[in-house]
């Protein structure tokens, strides 16, 4: 462990108000001394940037001298230094040394930017923003007992949520050596103090530093926090690691030279050194295996580091010729790496009747297993040049920091190899999850974009259906409010609450995600069928009002094998809970009708036979039986090419042509039978049907000039317009058209209705 606390004597929390030139003279001396010390691990151009920084964050810290007690020079310097050992770059080591003036308003972010550019920037800012959610997890209640009671799937939430509000994985190591930093300074701190942050970082941090691969730091983290958490256990286990040194640093020494002797006998050429095992590590086993302190094999330890991958296997083997091997304590991390880019061979030996735990591993892979992701910065002469599998690195370690599944209560009693290993994770492309809290305080996992109505659906079926209003962070929102990561929401409910059918709309942004659609759908389907056949009907008939259609003219049992329902009342309930949309019915009631000639695909063949028949060219109408006769259409219900029709035979004007639904068609053929005479449409129309519109809108300049170029633009004729203007400012338009069938009158009110200051444009026949 390297403090700047032992290499630096100058401190700055020593200073008084009246803080003097000598005092910034031994601040300086201070940063000579450890640019000095850290000269072999960073190269020039990092010294002269930390330097610069260093020289900034004093100036800034003894302007505000009078109004900061903080010590952000010295903090900024001890953080540096924690990461400089980890070798991460220039950037990084600058952003830590500023973070805490940032934090402390001693400098603002965008002096930052303006000194040392966008990436420090970023970095200042990304720390900031994980401390800001480091506060409010810290404040939540239910952390309190995490350390007791394991609550590993709460702690899970809250690695993803702290993780899904950075985008550089360098923030993260920034944030671990700050409370690196804010741990060692804990032994004046009062006990409650303490407690609170040991906890915050055994359950939270030193995960992190783990899943990260950072030996260093994970190992140090672990001890401290333990060391306040659990003093007098801590104190005991220290002790007798005390009382048994000299004896097993005698008995690795022998270890040592008979292996390395063995090794040379080979060729081998290994550097061998004898591992220590860390405090927590020995409570953890003995608490997990409840083990005595004389039964863990692994206190006594080495590691061996050879020259490449064919090496560690053969030593491997020396190692297992020399010692009796303990059956099932081998683990090949080699061959099936951790996904955090762990790699070393282990294996347990009974060594001179004792046991003995071996590692073996390339120098590069020990450099890996200490660092983690940090072994991924290095330097070149000349400036900077980040590791080209850096990038990849970055999004690999993000995905594992989101994906990574803690092991279940039932592993309790695994080894640390065991306990350690976690699911191989692929490379993810971005984040696309928040995490916010519940008003407990539980940590939930919603898509980016979710509303607090996809968040009470989330919680509960009944909460969203019972859900009337909402708060986040303490403030009422609209329950179509787009939550963030970190924020808490409570969830408004009543008794007599029902779902609103509007919340199914996309385009008013009620929910975002599948899962409360479908809740919604649900409780639609589970609703009073009669009551929902009623509102189905109503809405269909709405819409067959506006094109003047007759409801008794559709049969809805002709459209079930298109929407693959059983009855055609299913399909009304569709149109309720929303699984059947009213434009794709009308869409197929057009077509099912339609005969115009821009669709020919969709002609329905004539019932009648044109050769047996006599074709009225004039109306495209084809009559059964009857010869060179006068036909004409009703102006009762005026029917359009595709609707079912019918022919009347009439005293004095020939054969008039209705819709077979008329009402006035039907009262005829009802009293004179005989007079009925088959007539169907010709496959393709050979001219317009005269189709009478009513446009009901609110009055201004170019109103018509505007409707009748949608008229023209889709080459309709206009035969008579008829235009009053009423006293509120409404104006009422008829218009006398002719279409070529019902899909093209249908698209005509549709686009009509489209237009600026539009009510409603509607089909209207005689007696509406």
């Amino acid at each position: 462990m390297v403090t700047v606390r032992e290499q630096l004597p100058g401190r700055l929390n020593e200073l008084s108000e009246e803080a003097t030139v000598e005092h910034a003279e031994q601040a300086r001396q201070d940063l000579t001394q450890w640019l000095d010390r850290v000269r072999g691990i960073l190269d020039d151009a990092a010294l002269k940037q930390l330097e610069e920084v260093a020289h900034l964050t004093l100036h800034k810290e003894l302007q505000s001298r009078l109004n900061h007690r903080s010590n952000t020079f010295y903090t900024g310097i001890e953080m540096a230094d924690i990461l400089a050992h980890l070798h991460v770059d220039e950037d990084t080591l600058s952003a830590a040394m500023l973070y805490r003036s940032v934090r402390e308003g001693v400098m603002t972010l965008e002096e930052v930017r303006n000194h040392f550019g966008e990436q420090v920037h970023s970095l200042v800012q990304g720390t900031l923003a994980m401390g800001k959610l480091s506060e409010l997890i810290e404040k939540n209640k239910r952390l309190e007992d995490h350390f007791n009671n394991n609550q590993r799937e709460h702690l899970n939430g809250i690695y993803k949520m702290l993780i899904s509000v950075t985008e550089d994985v360098r923030v993260v190591l920034i944030k671990l050596a700050e409370r690196t930093y804010a741990l060692r300074e804990l032994a004046n701190s009062s006990k409650e103090r303490q407690e609170r942050v040991a906890r915050e970082i055994l359950t939270i941090y030193s995960p992190l530093a783990h899943r990260l691969g950072i030996a260093q730091l994970k190992w140090e983290l672990e001890d401290l926090a333990f060391r306040y958490l659990a003093p007098e256990r801590y104190k005991e286990i220290a002790s007798l690691l005390n009382e048994k040194r000299l004896e097993r640093e005698q008995y690795i020494q022998f270890v040592i030279d008979k292996l390395k002797k063995e090794l040379a006998n080979y060729d081998i050429e290994a550097e061998i050194n004898g591992r220590v095992k860390h405090i927590y590590s020995i409570y953890r086993k003995m608490k997990s295996k409840d083990l005595s302190f004389d039964q863990l094999y692994d206190i006594r330890a080495v590691r061996v580091l050879v020259k490449n991958v064919p090496e560690c296997y053969h030593s491997l083997g020396i190692v297992h010729q020399i010692w009796r091997h303990i059956p099932h304590q081998f683990d090949d991390y080699i061959t099936n790496p951790k996904p955090n880019g762990y790699r070393s061979l282990h294996t347990a030996v009974i060594a001179e009747n004792k046991s003995l735990e071996v590692q073996i591993r390339t120098k590069a892979m020990h450099e890996e297993a200490e660092l983690g992701v940090c072994s991924h910065f290095n330097y070149k002469e000349g400036g900077k040049n980040t590791d080209h599998s850096f990038n990849h690195r970055l999004h690999s370690l993000r995905a594992v920091l989101e994906h990574y599944q803690e092991r279940n209560d039932a592993s309790a009693h695994k080894s640390d190899s065991e306990e350690e290993s976690f699911e191989q994770i692929q490379d993810l492309e971005g984040f696309e999850k928040i995490y916010v809290f519940s008003r407990d305080g539980d940590i939930k996992e919603l898509p980016r974009g979710s509303t607090v109505l996809d968040f009470a659906y989330h919680v509960h079926t009944e909460v969203g259906n019972k859900c009337y209003a909402a708060r986040v962070n303490q403030r009422y929102v609209p329950l179509t409010y787009t939550l963030k990561t970190g924020e808490q929401i409570e969830i408004l409910t009543k008794k007599d609450r029902e779902p609103n059918r509007d919340w199914l709309v996309n385009s008013l942004g009620y929910i975002k995600t599948s899962r409360a659609r479908d809740k919604l759908r649900h409780w639609f389907r589970q609703q009073d069928r009669s009551k929902n056949l009623e509102v189905g009907r109503d809405i269909l008939n709405k819409e067959l009002l506006r094109l003047a259609i007759h409801p008794k003219s559709i049969d809805l049992n002709d459209y079930c094998n298109h929407f693959n329902v059983k009855l055609g009342e299913d399909i009304l309930i569709g149109l309720v809970n929303g699984d059947l949309s009213l434009h794709s019915l009308i869409n197929q009631v057009n077509r099912h009708m339609h005969l115009g000639q821009d669709e020919p695909e969709l002609v329905l063949k004539p019932t009648l036979n044109p050769r047996a028949s006599h074709t009225l060219s004039a109306h495209g109408i084809l009559i059964d039986g009857l010869d060179n006769v006068e036909l004409h259409v009703a102006q009762c219900c005026q029917p359009v090419h595709g609707e079912s029709i019918g022919g009347y035979i009439t005293l004095n004007r020939g054969v008039s042509i209705h819709q077979v639904v008329c009402p006035d068609y039907v009262r005829m053929i009802s009293q004179e039978p005989e007079r009925a005479v088959e007539a169907d449409w010709e496959m393709q129309p050979t001219r317009g049907q005269s189709v009478q519109i009513v446009v009901e809108a609110y009055d201004r300049r170019g109103l018509l000039k505007d409707l009748t170029q949608v008229i023209f633009s889709d080459q309709i004729n206009i035969r008579q317009v008829n235009t009053i203007s009423e006293s509120d400012g409404i104006a009422n338009m008829k218009l006398l058209i002719e279409v070529k069938g019902l899909a093209q009158l249908s698209r005509l009110l549709a686009r009509l209705e489209q237009q600026p200051g539009i009510i409603s444009a509607r089909r209207v026949v005689q007696g509406n």
